[in-house]
């Protein structure tokens, strides 16, 4: 896979893990265009060879037809060669070293041993249908990456217009993942997770990593995963690794996220991990 491009999801409401996951992007030495699909009108300014990438007539059909905001995230199936990420990641290595030996669909969660949050029962159906294997090559939609363009503007719209397919792609009332998970399905494009074997990449998922010693499990350059997404999480200190991402925030930047955390009563962070977050964010600067 040749990527031309990164592309993410943002608003202002995230601005500050945006930033950590760009700089996180830049340390690994990767220089491609970052494309920002908006996730609703309130933008902030962006880092240099950063865009937002608005495609008005798309995000209009979205707006008409979807549920939730999040749901712009299908604009990615109308390009090729990029890797998406959201903003509640960071990278560890330079995507375009690893994907490139990779072809098709790539994604590197372990939602093959949690479905249900990837799916409805309708969703569920279709995809038995199509294999009974069918629970390893589903993914979760916050990190992927993809070689071909997938679906044109009008082509998915047509796809949306069966009855089925629309209530899981556009009509789901909690999130995207369904509906991003069975267009790629139904576009029959090979799915490859590299969590699985033969590649066995270890889990991507910050959940997944909950003591001091976060990286004992990866043993080789190999095993060890190229990214590290906090979904279902937030990234406040409450766990080791949350410094992976938050010591390429500021002192400053990270006391605004901290309070801006307290402030949606989203978490508490302990006193300890404060303290030793802020001392590793110190420490980097002046480095």
């Amino acid at each position: 896979m040749k990527l031309d491009k990164i592309i993410t999801l943002a608003n202002e409401h995230v601005r500050l893990p945006f930033l950590a996951f760009e700089r996180s992007l830049r340390a690994t030495g990767c220089n491609l265009p970052l494309f920002v699909i908006p996730y609703d009108d309130n933008q902030f300014d962006l880092p240099d060879n950063a865009t937002w990438w608005v495609d008005q007539e798309f995000i209009e059909w979205i707006d008409t037809n979807g549920r939730r905001p999040v749901m712009r995230k299908y604009q990615v199936l109308l390009e090729s060669n990029y890797q998406f990420l959201d903003t509640d990641a960071v990278f560890l290595k330079n995507p375009v070293d690893v994907l490139a030996p990779h072809t098709g669909w790539i994604n590197s969660c372990c939602h093959w041993n949690n479905p249900a949050a990837t799916t409805t029962a309708q969703s569920r159906v279709i995809l038995r249908q199509r294999s009974t294997t069918w629970a390893q090559k589903i993914f979760n939609t916050g990190q992927f990456a993809c070689d071909r363009q997938l679906y044109t503007a009008e082509t998915l719209k047509r796809t949306c217009d069966d009855a089925v397919i629309s209530q899981i792609v556009l009509e789901d009332e909690f999130h995207e993942q369904p509906g991003l998970n069975i267009l790629v399905h139904l576009s029959e494009i090979p799915i490859t997770n590299l969590t699985l074997p033969p590649y066995c990449m270890e889990s991507t998922w910050a959940g997944d990593y909950l003591d001091d010693n976060y990286t004992a499990t990866w043993g080789s350059e190999q095993r060890k995963p190229y990214i590290i997404h906090w979904a279902g999480r937030k990234m406040d200190g409450s766990t080791p690794i949350d410094t992976l991402a938050l010591n390429y925030l500021t002192a400053k930047e990270q006391d605004e996220w901290i309070s801006r955390l307290k402030e949606n009563a989203a978490s508490t962070i302990p006193e300890r991990f404060r303290r030793s977050i802020k001392s590793a964010i110190s420490s980097s600067i002046k480095g």
